[in-house]
């Protein structure tokens, strides 16, 4: 089996997987909460992007890898876990900018993810060296994605 059947299988099994266990155990618990202590969990899970700037770390990865990727990953991964800690203080501090700051990190969290993704592919990065990238690719990679989709759906219905 070839790395690009092998990742696309992980990332099949692992979305179920997550997607499973957020509506079994996760989302009913933050289906009566406000919007705010909602999101809270979610936007805290992704304070830990910061771990996106290894890609930037020299002698880390394959070196075959476009710098300007690399380098676009690590900045945008780490704007989100700053953008998430600000959102998340904000939150259980009770700023009455605490959604926007909701929307703003979002927004930047999901833009990194919906370019990195497809770059990711597009590059092959499957068939090189990737130490831990590959096991953050088909975990913590899918659950921020998901986790930034729950967060726009209960923005959104907090709009209503």
């Amino acid at each position: 089996m070839d790395n690009f059947t092998i990742i696309n299988i992980q990332a099949l099994i692992g979305s179920i997987s997550i997607i499973l266990g957020f509506n079994w155990w996760i989302k009913p618990r933050l289906a009566h909460l406000s919007v705010e202590m909602a999101v809270l969990p979610l936007v805290f899970l992704n304070t830990f992007r910061y771990l996106g700037l290894s890609f930037m770390a020299k002698e880390q990865f394959y070196d075959g890898f476009p710098s300007e990727f690399l380098n676009t990953v690590g900045i945008w991964d780490m704007s989100t876990a700053i953008l998430a800690i600000i959102a998340a203080v904000g939150i259980k501090g009770k700023w009455k900018l605490a959604l926007p700051l909701v929307w703003l990190f979002n927004i930047v969290g999901m833009t990194d993810l919906v370019t990195a993704f497809p770059q990711f592919f597009g590059l092959e990065l499957y068939n090189h060296n990737l130490g831990f990238i590959w096991l953050m690719f088909i975990t913590y990679g899918l659950t921020t994605f998901l986790s930034h989709i729950y967060i726009f759906i209960r923005l959104i219905k907090n709009l209503r």
